[in-house]
């Protein structure tokens, strides 16, 4: 039996469910699965059996969707439509990392390339240019002996907040960097150990680096009006389908960040 919000009832509900996968191998003994809603305060708990999960959530709504387990963490999962939203399995680690130093070391640099673009001017001058463009190489340089040293950062390895700051270092790196990464990318996606909707967009990026027509739409261009548009997109008509499938949000509310 599931504790679902007083608003849902049976009809609503859209059963969300996945498999848990273990970093080791082996799944802890006591797993709970547990999402809220967004500007809701009730918490929606589900069931784990035989290492897969399931929970039943009122549709439409968007949720977040986590992972309890003593001693052992999990990225969330952030649900735009229970009916249409893939990648739902887990990766489940232990929360005790092997490399503490080496995450500790990676969310810096995420918090110092966010920091940076926080302070963006409208109309950057070539002196602010050439301080942004320094800033990214240091980081990219840096990011570039730790993959050679030890591999890309996997959410095993560093915790999945540091292995989100090392996919953002590459994905603000150069062209070149950023395609040799993807590969590396999607091999650690092969085993659950990068965020899914971060993947689409690299893989949207190298492809509009090489002049062809993106898969997820993630890709705008600045005219110099100040107006963004979309990069050429490969079968538009799915596109929401193919977002769906990474964890993205749809395409129309995705839109919207560029129409600010």
């Amino acid at each position: 039996m599931f504790a679902l919000s007083l608003l849902a009832t049976a009809a609503q509900a859209v059963e969300f469910s996945g498999l848990i996968r273990s970093s080791t191998g082996t799944l802890p003994s006591s797993i709970e699965v547990e999402a809220d809603r967004r500007g809701e305060k009730t918490v929606l708990v589900g069931s784990v059996e035989n290492g897969r999960y399931r929970i039943d959530l009122p549709s439409p709504g968007m949720y977040r969707v986590r992972l309890q387990a003593p001693g052992w963490d999990a990225e969330p999962k952030l649900v735009f439509d229970p009916q249409t939203t893939g990648a739902r399995d887990f990766l489940l680690y232990p929360a005790k990392l092997p490399e503490p130093e080496l995450a500790a070391e990676l969310l810096r640099m995420g918090e110092e390339d966010q920091d940076f673009r926080k302070n963006i001017p409208r109309q950057p001058d070539a002196a602010f240019i050439k301080r942004w463009q320094e800033n990214d190489r240091v980081r990219e340089e840096r990011l570039a002996r730790i993959i050679a040293e030890k591999g890309w950062p996997r959410i095993s390895q560093v915790g999945h907040r540091a292995a989100n700051a090392a996919w953002l270092i590459a994905q603000h790196g150069t062209d070149d960097f950023l395609k040799r990464c993807l590969v590396l990318m999607k091999a650690a996606a092969a085993d659950g150990e990068i965020t899914p909707h971060h993947l689409a967009l690299s893989i949207d990026r190298v492809l509009t680096q090489d002049k062809q027509k993106q898969i997820y739409g993630s890709q705008f261009q600045t005219n110099q009006d100040g107006k963004t548009f979309l990069l050429p997109v490969e079968d538009f008509e799915h596109i929401d389908e193919r977002r769906a499938s990474m964890g993205l949000e749809p395409f129309a509310e995705y839109r919207k960040n560029f129409e600010k």
